[in-house]
């Protein structure tokens, strides 16, 4: 999956979110694997458009919190 060069800050300001709550790592793997709280899809892959950006900043501030798992 292609970011969009029009959401590169968005993915930028992603992978910070991420690194806050994994560690740095883990983040490229976690990104571009399939993530069942995604309905399969990889990270990477909702990155281009709002609604997915915010499904991926939903998911990361349950992790932050202890209510999924990575």
């Amino acid at each position: 999956m292609k970011v969009e060069k029009e959401n590169l800050i968005q993915f930028v300001n992603i992978v910070n979110d991420c690194c806050a709550v994994m560690d740095d790592d883990h983040v490229a793997e976690w990104l571009t694997k399939p993530n069942s709280d995604l309905n399969m899809e990889a990270p990477v892959g909702l990155v281009n458009t709002q609604a997915g950006r915010e499904k991926i900043l939903r998911l990361l501030y349950f992790i932050d919190i202890g209510e999924a798992d990575l």
